[in-house]
């Protein structure tokens, strides 16, 4: 199974493109914190909004459910969260 977490985050204290890269390198490491995989998927030329991914992998939903919910609050304590969505997906793959 897949969670999938994509936040709209605002960084209203931004004033340039470098000090956005700072901030999403602080995203890059909570992600780490949850053994998570991490991308930036939109508004990467927009000084103060970014939308970023996390992906888990793992077996049962639950779980991974939880682990996304720990990411939303750790995002939450240190950046305005202005979207969310989450997605448990389950995944089958035929062995050649």
């Amino acid at each position: 199974m897949l969670g999938i977490l994509i936040l709209e985050i605002h960084l209203p204290f931004v004033r340039s493109l470098k000090e956005k890269r700072k901030y999403i390198s602080v995203l890059r490491a909570i992600s780490k914190d949850f053994s998570a995989a991490f991308s930036e998927l939109d508004h990467h030329d927009e000084w103060q909004t970014a939308t970023v991914a996390f992906v888990v992998v793992g077996n049962n939903g639950g779980v991974l459910d939880s682990v996304l919910e720990r990411i939303i609050d750790r995002v939450d304590e240190e950046f305005e969260i202005l979207g969310i969505k989450k997605s448990i997906e389950p995944i089958s793959f035929d062995i050649i």
